[in-house]
């Protein structure tokens, strides 16, 4: 068994959330927003995250793998 791997039999449902800051832009100086996917048990503790550059992309994956999963999808996630 490989030590890192997650039990994923534990997500009940899966959360789309943010933006949260994902740093500075060295270029320009601006912000750099980022979305966060979470695999969520019944506690609401993360099992696994995914971080996203765009709300649409947070979205997309969000419900791929709520639909995969067969789990409720929870979008808490704002456009920026």
């Amino acid at each position: 068994m490989i030590e890192n791997e997650i039990d994923l039999t534990h997500v009940k449902y899966v959360i789309v959330d943010g933006p949260y800051s994902g740093g500075i832009s060295t270029d320009i100086g601006d912000e750099i927003p980022e979305w966060v996917v979470a695999l969520c048990d019944d506690d609401g503790g993360d099992i696994q995250t995914h971080t996203c550059a765009s709300y649409e992309s947070a979205i997309e994956l969000g419900k791929l793998i709520a639909r995969e999963m067969n789990v409720e999808l929870v979008i808490e996630a704002m456009r920026a």
